[in-house]
């Protein structure tokens, strides 16, 4: 018997189309002389009866010789029984770190012994019965992914460590209910928390600018007085422009007697924009929280269904901004499908601002392989409509634009203007994005224009803007902060946990969530700079192929940490948390 393990139901039924006279049983699908089963995702957890159920001080650190796993689920009973019978195994769970790690669990908890005869199913593309066949021929042993599993094996095993240990100590030094540290959840709040705070504390200050409007031949313009307009800026730098409120009427009284100014100088310059690159799991989240609102959440869910069920996108967790020389072929098939006939040429002249092996990961970027099925609802339509478009936008021209800056000088001084004007959209058609334009092309050094108005504008300081999901996924794939496919559920974790709400579209922390990281405060618990350099050697373990050895110098590592953040822990009082400033009265948990 040739068992198939897959990681869901509907990626077994898949592999069952694929295959071809398929009887369908209770618990397994039966395909000629292959065996189709399922896992439900994670059927195995750690056992925290490892730790004991009484919390104690004296217990900790907790470190156990051996982790034992549970069963969250009788299905898994099934699958022991199916593996104990097979020949043969091929795993077929999703081709990542996690996927990795379910199935390895699940073989070895059944007692499986024939990883010479245990195979993989790797593959980007969507499991069309096409795929199917062709990835069975194309089988990889299971060896070839040994360090995959070590890496998702310290990565479970780490976060059990910090959870474990630190999340008890913590709690038992609070005194009240259960107080949840992390290893990439804590310091995550540590930046809402901060950003957070500075909002909270702080204090707009006025600031006055100079204004003028200037006009020739009917045609008008605003020009904002700097005190440095030699410098090449390429917006208009307020801080250069700031007054005080006396100043800037004492320039207004001195210059409003002025009927003309002189354009001194006017600087031209054409610019190309080229296209944006292809969506990475973070990315297309971010751009879904900016357009929609959605949740990262929200988005890989979708994102998921039209991988698995709709079969109209490729493999959505990447970390992946490009696609292989490989690809080229199947670019061409999608754009055909997709009547996308005047773009064929480009997949030869693009180079590798598409196709660069040297930056793909397992996977390549996000892409869509066919046309979505009808019947889809809305927001499978909008979200699969993103990545069409950002498909396309890749091979399309460059956006061209003219730059324009205007010096207008109106007695003494001297009011610069910027100016934009499209000269060729290119890529931004299919985005939909349209820049605010003034046109200055109008205006020549040398001539007078005319004063319209001259005004002091009043504005105040702003603070740091609040994160929203999209900004705060942003920061977390810079800082190195989990993976495209956890950063999601880390967010979610924040929040099931009282330590972070929603406001409208901004993430903000809770009394809960401050009390935390100000407790911590000055620990590596809410260094992001640890943990990002904990997510590389995790990375590296597989990467690099360092296999058992890599997993146990990883967690040797996390136990010396978890000893050290420990004595700190201990060291500390709840009075010595340092006082929180602001408050979220109407968000406080």
């Amino acid at each position: 018997m040739r068992l198939v393990l897959t990681e869901k139901p509907s990626v077994a039924k898949d592999i069952a189309k694929g295959l071809g006279k398929a009887v369908f049983e209770k618990d397994h699908i039966k395909c000629g002389e292959y065996v189709i089963v399922w896992a439900y995702g994670h059927l195995l957890e750690i056992d925290d009866g490892v730790a004991g159920k009484t919390w104690s001080l004296q217990e900790l650190p907790i470190f156990p010789e051996k982790f034992r796993y549970k069963a969250t689920n009788k299905h898994f009973w099934t699958l022991k029984e199916f593996i104990q019978k097979a020949k043969e195994v091929i795993v077929a769970t999703d081709a990542g770190r996690e996927g990795e790690l379910i199935a390895r669990l699940i073989l070895l908890q059944s007692g499986w012994k024939g990883w010479d005869r245990t195979y993989r199913l790797w593959t980007s593309s969507a499991l069309t019965p096409e795929v199917v066949r062709k990835e069975l021929k194309n089988l990889k042993p299971i060896k070839d992914f040994d360090s995959l599993y070590w890496s998702a094996l310290a990565r479970q095993h780490a976060d059990w460590l910090v959870g474990i240990n630190l999340t008890r100590a913590v709690s038992l030094k609070a005194g009240s209910g259960v107080w949840s540290v992390g290893r990439v959840q804590t310091p995550t709040l540590a930046l809402v928390v901060q950003r957070t705070l500075e909002r909270e504390n702080f204090k707009p200050e006025p600031y006055f600018l100079v204004k003028a409007i200037f006009s020739k031949e009917g045609k008008s313009y605003e020009g904002l007085l700097l005190f440095r307009p030699d410098e090449a800026v390429e917006d208009l730098q307020e801080d250069k422009g700031r007054l005080s409120e006396a100043k800037a009427k004492e320039i207004v009284k001195e210059l409003e007697g002025l009927s003309f100014g002189k354009v001194e100088k006017v600087l031209k310059k054409i610019k190309k924009e080229p296209p944006p690159k292809l969506y990475s799991l973070t990315s297309l989240q971010r751009r879904a929280n900016e357009l929609f609102g959605w949740s990262a959440s929200k988005t890989l869910a979708v994102a998921q269904k039209l991988y698995e069920e709709l079969k109209c996108i490729s493999y959505p967790r990447t970390d992946a901004e490009y696609l292989s020389e490989a690809n080229k072929e199947l670019v061409r098939e999608v754009m055909k499908k997709l009547r996308m006939y005047e773009l064929l040429p480009k997949v030869e002249v693009v180079g590798k601002r598409v196709f660069d092996d040297s930056k793909l990961t397992d996977h390549h970027a996000i892409i869509p392989l066919d046309r979505l099925p009808e019947g889809a609802r809305s927001d499978e339509e909008k979200l699969y409509s993103l990545i069409v478009k950002r498909f396309k936008a890749v091979f399309m021209d460059d956006y061209v634009y003219e730059t324009v800056k205007v010096f207008t000088s109106l007695g003494r001084y001297v009011f610069v203007s910027l100016g934009k004007r499209t000269l060729s959209l290119g890529w931004r058609k299919e985005e939909g994005l349209e820049d605010k334009e003034q046109d200055l092309s109008f205006l020549k050094e040398g001539e007078n224009v005319q004063k319209e108005k001259l005004y002091v504008q009043k504005k105040f300081t702003q603070p740091p803007p609040a994160y929203t999901e999209g900004s705060l996924l942003k920061e977390m794939e810079r800082l190195g902060l989990g993976t495209p496919a956890t950063r999601a559920s880390i967010i979610d974790t924040l929040k099931d946990r009282g330590y972070v709400v929603m406001h409208k579209k901004a993430l903000v922390a809770t009394r809960k969530g401050k009390s935390l990281v100000a407790f911590l405060q000055g620990s590596k618990l809410v260094s992001a700079e640890m943990t990002s350099e904990w997510e590389r050697k995790l990375e590296g373990i597989y990467r690099q192929r360092q296999g058992r050895e890599g997993y146990t110098s990883f967690v040797e590592g996390i136990k010396d940490f978890v000893k050290e953040q420990l004595e700190s822990v201990l060291d500390r009082e709840i009075g010595d948390t340092p006082p929180m400033r602001g408050g979220i009265t109407n968000f406080s948990i």
